[in-house]
């Protein structure tokens, strides 16, 4: 009887049911606003699956979607720490799921660099930065997730993902970033009609207050791609990416909106290339968005300050931010200034570090030269995995690492480490699990009977 309830179980949370239904309590979970609750449930039922499945696909949709209501209530994923408590049965039960479910463990590809990527973190600094300021709350939470963390997350995806009886491990991470999307969506235009209601005005949902934006809208960017990948299949899939984009606008985050644009335009060029039906009409609606484009860059152009106008801007200086990032390259060049550099961004704001809002100088200004080689051997065997053997999946998962990546240079993206740059390891970590079955499979083949 209790084998027979076990199978239920695996049944259950390795179906397409158990993703709708971790969608639908996540969007009843924004509606009523009740996070605090839903995000004690949520762990605890992640805690469960750890115990039953060895899949980590199986966790992936249900911990981004908890990201995703946590950075609602406050605009960043750190609401997650009034619930620390919770922190002590995570470490427990993911020590018993090694236990339970490691057997043969496997390195990859990326592991190396990934090694590379926690050194340079710990080095970030030396010889420039003050014992204080490196050992900071902020600074420590950063250095060590981003560096130690991210490599045992890669560890753990490396030997916790593969395909099984109930799916296709590629077809379940694109249906686990589409049911994202759609979660996405959903909270904003959730917002937008509180809004609307509260003011008695259609118009103002277009003027809702959305502190979370920015970071809602990098979870969208892994998004967007997903619907096109199932289009090739079935094309009105093509609605779902283009509505994921237009729910970006009302929250008017400017990088991601920008960024969204161009990987918009991507998606639609990989759809001209993997699905040859329609191509016409791709054809037609890539041109139309590269006129309306070309119309908004003119638009934008024509505003006061230009079309960066709020990246030029006094009060968002990022420009100055840069500048520091340079000048703490010039005086450290090897090992930068570090993570934990004094920044009046880091004394007034909880658990912030000295963000430049761009990647190349976020590396170059806080880890030296040393961070931007490692960082760079790291981009580059990423690309290389998609692009050595380039198919719709590769290519796919390459156009979402594209959005967060793009978005990095004018947001902090991947330099945070729940839940983006996880969410980017895991995507990496499946690429590398679907080569390997591909290699396993042509051997099979091949191997005479």
């Amino acid at each position: 009887m209790l084998d027979a309830l076990i199978e239920k179980c695996h049944d259950f949370l390795n179906s397409r049911r158990a993703s709708v239904f971790y969608l639908l309590l996540a969007c009843f979970t924004v509606v009523f606003s009740v996070e605090n609750y839903a995000i004690p449930i949520f762990v605890l039922w992640c805690l469960f699956i750890l115990v039953l499945e060895k899949n980590f696909l199986n966790l992936f949709l249900p911990v981004t979607l908890l990201c995703g209501f946590a950075i609602r209530t406050s605009g960043q994923s750190t609401m997650l720490l009034q619930h620390l408590w919770l922190a002590v049965p995570v470490v427990v039960f993911i020590v018993l799921h090694f236990v339970i479910h490691l057997r043969k463990p496997r390195l990859g590809k990326l592991f190396f660099a990934q090694c590379a990527v926690a050194l340079s973190l710990l080095l970030g600094g030396l010889f420039s930065i003050a014992p204080a300021d490196y050992f900071s709350p902020g600074a420590l939470y950063f250095v060590l997730l981003l560096g130690l963390g991210m490599l045992l997350f890669y560890f753990w995806f490396q030997n916790g993902v593969s395909s099984n009886k109930y799916y296709d491990c590629r077809e379940k991470l694109m249906e686990c970033l589409y049911a994202l999307g759609i979660f996405c969506t959903f909270s904003i235009l959730d917002q937008a009609v509180r809004t609307a209601v509260s003011m008695n005005a259609v118009s103002a949902a277009f003027n809702a207050s959305y502190v979370w934006s920015n970071d809602i809208c990098e979870l969208m960017l892994f998004a967007i791609p997903a619907p096109f990948y199932f289009a090739r299949r079935h094309y009105g899939h093509t609605i779902a990416g283009l509505i994921f984009f237009l729910a970006m606008i009302p929250t008017h985050s400017a990088s991601a909106i920008l960024v969204g644009g161009v990987l918009l335009l991507c998606c639609f060029t990989y759809l001209f290339v993997y699905r040859k039906p329609h191509r016409f009409l791709t054809g037609v609606l890539i041109v139309l968005l590269v006129l309306l484009a070309l119309g908004a860059v003119i638009f934008l152009s024509g505003r006061e300050g230009g079309l960066l106008s709020w990246f030029f801007a006094e009060e968002n200086g990022r420009l100055a931010l840069i500048r520091e990032a340079w000048g703490s390259f010039l005086r450290n060049p090897l090992f930068g200034a570090g993570l934990g550099a004094p920044t009046t961004e880091a004394e007034v704001t909880f658990m912030a570090i000295n963000w430049t809002h761009n990647f190349i100088f976020q590396v170059l200004g806080g880890l030296g030269i040393l961070g931007l080689l490692v960082y760079g051997y790291q981009l580059y065997l990423r690309a290389r995995l998609v692009f050595s053997r380039p198919d719709p999946f590769r290519m796919a998962c390459g156009l979402s690492y594209l959005g967060i990546f793009l978005i990095s240079m004018f947001q902090p993206g991947v330099f945070c480490p729940m839940p983006y740059e996880t969410m980017a390891v895991m995507i990496f970590a499946v690429l590398e699990t679907a080569e390997r079955e591909e290699t396993e499979k042509m051997k099979k083949t091949d191997s005479p009977s």
